[in-house]
């Protein structure tokens, strides 16, 4: 998300300096009261903060909601950035952003959380990558109904061929940044499907021993087993005892951390306890 055309990284810089703009000259209370007036839904705008990977999205979402009383705030305030809200490109390109950080928080959410193993992260990841060439070649079409917010600002746009071509070069480089980060060649997937699944019968990684061999070939053939197949990393933790050299090949493969998430949660609790709200009793 770092890497995106100039046309598209100017709206975000743009959008930012609005937020900067109302945030720090002391508007924030007179844009709430403007807001009241319109019976707009949101009265404050949100902050952008690199540092809160979810900050822009939503920042970029809020501004896109309030954008009306944010062009009469600014139009009333003589401030030059007011003809951007007026520019139906300049907004329809803002509607993208929203939607395509929307889709990436949503995958950076869904890669969060505890008992989570590095098969079920890289299919979401697979699947990411996969949507995104779909979304693609739709574009190619002229199609942008996978773009909700956008697709209300194109209905009647006579530009919309033109855009089509700023969306596809976009989706291009945001897919080849993935497969810089999440190459094929190094899929955590590969020839450990009998992890996943021990009962499809099949020979396991070139690398394993005879013993390990024999135990997964037992395993795939035990009937109680496969009645009572449950999340990955329990099963192979409950079949240790019994078949101790293939599970666990099995658990250093699930064990690691799939991702950064536990430790940046424990760097929170840390932090918590140094505020004004820890308990000196």
């Amino acid at each position: 998300s770092r890497k995106m055309p100039h046309e598209l990284h100017s709206v975000l810089k743009d959008v930012v300096k609005v937020i900067n703009l109302i945030k720090a000259h002391a508007l924030s209370r007179l844009f709430e009261q403007l807001c009241e007036e319109m019976d707009a839904e949101h009265k404050r705008l949100l902050l952008h903060t690199e540092i809160r990977w979810l900050s822009r999205g939503r920042s970029l979402a809020r501004v896109f909601e309030l954008r009306e009383p944010l062009q009469r705030f600014l139009s009333e305030k003589s401030l030059p950035l007011a003809a951007h809200f007026s520019d139906k490109e300049w907004v329809a390109k803002l509607a993208y952003l929203c939607d395509i950080f929307n889709l990436l928080n949503k995958l950076n959410l869904s890669l969060q959380g505890k008992m989570t193993a590095v098969f079920k992260l890289a299919d979401k990841v697979a699947a990411f990558k996969a949507k995104m060439a779909l979304r693609g070649r739709r574009v190619d079409r002229g199609i942008f109904d996978m773009f909700q917010t956008l697709a209300g600002i194109l209905e009647d746009s006579i530009w919309r061929s033109a855009f089509s071509q700023l969306v596809r070069d976009h989706l291009s480089l945001l897919l080849q940044e993935f497969e810089r980060y999440f190459p094929i060649t190094i899929d955590p997937r590969y020839e450990k499907e009998w992890i996943c699944d021990p009962f499809v019968n099949k020979p396991g990684e070139p690398s394993m021993s005879v013993q390990q061999e024999d135990q997964l070939l037992e395993i795939a053939n035990d009937g109680d087993l496969k009645r009572t197949f449950e999340t990955l990393p329990m099963f192979w933790m409950k079949i240790k005892p019994e078949y101790p050299y293939i599970a666990t090949r099995a658990l250093k493969t699930l064990l690691p951390f799939p991702t950064s998430y536990l430790c940046e949660a424990g760097f929170s609790a840390v932090t918590a306890t140094k505020t004004k709200l820890r308990n000196w009793t």
